[in-house]
């Protein structure tokens, strides 16, 4: 095919139970010139031969088998194939609507965008739909410091804000302009260094724009089957986080962001941290490892940091409490607190 306009890559790793329904909508989009680039992460599964009968089947389809690298890789892999005018991402276990990349891609054209922004919502094992994401109004973002605003929302929201924030960080329901990739060699991090590769992803994106726009409407189905995740908690994630904070400063610092980013990445990383210190108070571990790990949460050198610059008292009272827990090492009413949420 010629004059791509939009470059799909699907990244395929032992999803094969849902990767027809993932193919179907892309082949289904409204959208013509279109190529589907579905790049095998060596899937243990029957996913690498799946991918051949696709590609012998449709002309638009790509296929790359490559050695397992985890899921950033893959979409590295694809784009450095990719021909079209524009560039997405799909993940092989979600689906999209028919009309998903033709309605982004004729805005994107329309205003010589560099990215659109769309929305997400989950659906579970059992069908069942949620919003999980979404914009007020369409706009048309083009002042530097809009775009910084825009990129600090996505890290997380101010500090007394309750909501986490306001922009989701998904690189799955954005469409990208490729001059804008290939000018600037960007790519991936891998999430198995980095957590959250989207948002460093989408964060370089932001600095090489000079148009943006925000759609309000959700093409996207985020697949969320919580039958089929390992109850079993890792308990190594601490450190990640610290990982993705200090990367996000470099990166925020480099690319000259207001100061104020920085009390939104402490705010991600704080949120991080709550969630975490949770999910480990309310798991089957045993008690005295639970301890451990929270209590060496605690003890981190990290904490003294941002005690030192961030507002902790403007913070939602529902989330001061257990920071509050948290400096002083309080291992007892950390562990109630959520006992009682749950």
């Amino acid at each position: 095919m010629k004059n791509i306009k939009v470059s799909v890559v699907v990244p395929v790793y032992n999803v094969e139970p849902y990767l027809d329904r993932t193919m179907e909508s892309l082949l289904k989009q409204t959208l013509k010139e279109i190529e589907i680039i579905m790049v095998d992460d060596e899937s243990p599964d029957n996913c690498p031969a799946i991918c051949d009968q696709y590609a012998n089947k449709y002309s638009n389809i790509k296929v790359i088998h490559k050695k397992n690298a985890g899921l950033g890789m893959a979409c590295n892999s694809g784009i450095e194939v990719a021909t079209g005018e524009y560039i997405a991402f799909c993940d092989s276990d979600d689906y999209v609507d028919s009309n998903m990349y033709e309605t982004m891609y004729n805005t994107a054209a329309q205003y010589d965008a560099d990215a659109v922004f769309s929305g997400i919502k989950t659906i579970n094992q059992n069908g069942k739909v949620c919003p999980m994401n979404s914009y007020h109004c369409f706009q048309i973002i083009k002042n530097k410091n809009d775009i910084s605003n825009f990129a600090m929302d996505m890290i997380a929201s101010k500090p007394s804000d309750s909501i986490e924030r306001h922009i989701a960080m998904s690189a799955k329901i954005v469409l990208y302009r490729k001059e804008i990739i290939d000018k600037n060699n960007l790519r991936f991090v891998s999430e198995r260094q980095l957590i959250s590769e989207d948002l460093i992803w989408n964060l370089d994106i932001l600095c090489h724009s000079s148009c943006i726009i925000t759609l309000p409407h959700i093409f996207y189905y985020y697949y969320s089957n919580t039958n089929s995740l390992s109850k079993q908690i890792r308990t190594d994630k601490f450190k990640f986080f610290k990982s993705i904070r200090e990367a996000l400063l470099e990166q925020t610092e480099r690319n000259h962001f207001p100061q104020e980013i920085k009390l939104r990445i402490d705010k991600m990383f704080i949120g991080y941290s709550r969630s975490y210190i949770g999910k480990i108070t309310n798991s089957t571990l045993p008690y005295k490892q639970k301890k451990q790990i929270i209590s060496d949460i605690c003890n981190d050198p990290i904490w003294e940091k941002i005690w030192q610059t961030y507002p902790i008292f403007k913070m939602p009272k529902k989330h001061l409490l257990i920071i509050i827990f948290m400096k002083y090492k309080l291992f007892f009413f950390i562990s109630l607190i959520y006992k009682l949420k749950k």
